[in-house]
């Protein structure tokens, strides 16, 4: 939605520009006096010289004079201000989120505890859990439940959970009365709910975008379950003995103990007793065996009719004493049947056709879950897994990958797109690229401002919205380079020189190209500081709830367009006029070298005169 609104209000921006503002002007606008020395400034920028001109922009007339002779000392400096920042860039270590970070408005606790417990003995853990948060500032309500909560892989509550603690905080103006933001809320619930004994405590904020899940993720997949258990095993405790990794979890079957009950046929065969009689002597201490099926009047589905022992006799103890018909008389069933404990197995993952597990946890607060993912990845691939176990990291990492993989595509593409629509009105490669130069200059711009990270516009890296606001940027920075290009081409048809084309063009258009920047970035700039106005209260708020979504979009577009500009005020008329600088420099050299004769043969006896055959920059 955001380049349909984009696009659908530049579509009418121009619509306006070019019917309603002349018509509006025409009825409007008034004769206003005349300035004879602005006249006289005017003048000098369209017919006279500009260099002539005083104040600023005769400065910034002689400068590109200057800048357009030495096109090699310009794009030096400037290449190497770009390259600074990128080396800049990469020698900090950022955290980087995949979507955002945002102050939650409520949080949700999990109590984990194992065992086959009762839901009263479930409700006493969470009420243990429930008390420790009593008294907490900022919290409006709390709900809690007790009982098992089913597993939903990367998205659900994580396994051996026995209750669930909602709690909801007060509203962002009660909150900003407190003094207190949500993050500090959490922080003193995980402090609150650190060491209840017998539990194990997980605090959940909300998560309102992609990816879903814990920030450190690794999927485990092969063909052998004791091999992928071994290898997941090994990484959980890696994870676990890291203190700047919490909440760890994985999908295997918590720890528990089935019985498997087998029937030993020849002991069968000597009784007389067939397998069938077998196990519907071992389901009446079960699920009971099934004698038939009634739907009842009201109902469109069957019901099982089911015959089993009491309750008090289905139990364990009563396989001892289980007897077995036979045409012997009873048999007691420990002579047929064998008891065998088992790991238990409640849910088995697969995923093309391979058993898969997932091992989880999350960053602690304030640690960057990227470097920690990367310092995961350098451990793994040292590791002597099992040749059929195979990794990779899921969650944020991969998703971030691939948003990363889609807005390089799309930069490609947008770049594409607009070569072609430059090179059907310019007709010259060149000034495609150097009109497309400005998107190298704003993306160095944009990584200038996380740098920089002014009122902490870059506390971490959104791949997201950083992303959309370099694209979103690249057609705002373009545009200005097209002005001057274009305005440089038309003056070369006119007949001035390149080097003279490409100083008026940037002085004539000057004026348009700041106002845009200034417009833009001062209207950006309340969504970069998180500022709106609260029209009920009639008064600004500052970091309100949704305010964080703009704010790397605005500021990536305020940093980029900002230095892309600076930048391009000077190197783009200097890049238009370098091919006529270097191709009268070389020229010269080229014709010096050609006509160049010793020393002796220009010598004449009244001494040494100036040689009329050679060019005046070659003598």
């Amino acid at each position: 939605f955001l380049p349909i609104t984009l696009i659908m209000v530049l579509s009418a921006s121009i619509f306006v520009a070019l019917i309603f503002t002349p018509a509006f002007g025409s009825i409007f606008g008034r004769k206003q006096g005349v300035d004879e020395e602005h006249l006289a400034e005017i003048e000098k920028s369209e017919r006279g010289d500009p260099r002539e001109m005083t104040g600023f922009m005769g400065w910034y007339a002689r400068t590109l004079w200057f800048a357009g002779h030495h096109p090699f000392r310009v794009t030096a400096v400037a290449a190497v201000v770009v390259v600074g920042i990128f080396v800049l860039f990469g020698s900090q270590k950022h955290r980087t989120e995949f979507f955002l970070d945002q102050d939650p408005e409520f949080v949700s606790v999990y109590v984990k505890a194992r065992g086959n417990l009762a839901a009263p003995a479930a409700d006493e853990l969470v009420r243990k859990v429930e008390l420790r948060l009593a008294g907490i500032k900022g919290i409006e309500s709390i709900y809690a439940s007790a009982g098992r909560f089913t597993g939903g892989g990367n998205f659900g509550p994580p396994n051996d959970s026995v209750g669930r603690i909602q709690i909801q905080f007060v509203d962002f103006e009660g909150r900003k009365e407190l003094g207190l933001r949500g993050k500090d809320i959490e922080a003193e619930i995980r402090k609150r709910v650190a060491d209840v004994p017998g539990v194990l405590v997980e605090v959940r904020p909300p998560q309102n975008g992609p990816p879903q899940g814990k920030d450190v993720q690794v999927q485990l997949r092969g063909a052998n379950p004791r091999a992928l258990d071994e290898a997941a095993s090994l990484i959980k405790t890696h994870m676990a003995a890291d203190p700047q990794l919490i909440e760890h979890e994985d999908s295997r079957a918590s720890p528990g103990i089935e019985w498997n009950v087998a029937v030993d046929r020849e002991a069968a065969g000597r009784y007389g007793v067939d397998v069938l009689s077998v196990g519907q002597a071992i389901q009446f201490v079960t699920d009971g065996v099934l004698v038939g099926r009634f739907r009842p009047d009201d109902s469109e589905d069957e019901l099982d009719i089911r015959v089993r022992f009491t309750p008090e006799a289905r139990n364990l103890a009563a396989f001892r004493e289980l007897k077995i018909m036979t045409p012997m008389g009873p048999v007691p069933a420990s002579y047929v049947i064998k008891e065998t404990p088992g790991q238990q197995v409640t849910t088995i993952q697969r995923r093309d056709g391979q058993r898969m597990v997932t091992i989880q946890a999350n960053a602690a607060p304030g640690v960057a879950a990227n470097q920690k993912i990367a310092g995961m990845k350098a451990w793994l691939e040292k590791q002597t897994f099992d040749p059929s176990v195979q990794w990779k990291f899921t969650g944020a990492d991969e998703e971030g990958a691939e948003a990363a993989q889609f807005f390089a595509v799309a930069m490609l593409a947008t770049l594409f797109m607009m070569g072609i629509i430059l090179l059907w009105q310019f007709n010259s490669f060149y000034g495609i690229l150097v009109t497309l130069s400005a998107v190298i200059l704003s993306v160095a711009g944009v990584l200038l401002g996380v740098v920089v990270n002014v009122a902490h516009t870059f506390d971490y890296i959104s791949v997201i919205m950083l992303g959309t606001g370099v694209i979103a940027l690249a057609g705002v920075v373009v545009g200005h380079n097209i002005v001057l290009v274009d305005t440089f081409y038309q003056l070369r048809r006119q007949g001035y020189d390149a080097d003279e084309a490409a100083m008026r063009a940037a002085v004539q258009r000057f004026r348009p190209v700041m106002l845009t920047t200034v417009v833009t970035v001062i209207g950006l700039l309340p969504l970069m500081f998180q500022l709106h106005p609260n029209f009920r209260g009639a008064h600004l708020e500052y970091k309100a709830p949704g305010s964080e979504w703009w704010v790397q979009l605005s500021a990536s577009v305020v940093w980029g367009l900002s230095f892309s500009t600076l930048l391009t005020l000077f190197l783009t008329p200097a890049a238009l006029a370098a091919p006529k600088t270097l191709g009268r420099r070389f020229g010269n050299a080229w014709n010096w070298a050609r006509h160049r004769q010793p020393w002796a043969d220009r010598k004449r006896a009244d001494g040494h005169v100036r040689d009329e055959h050679l060019p005046r920059a070659a003598e």
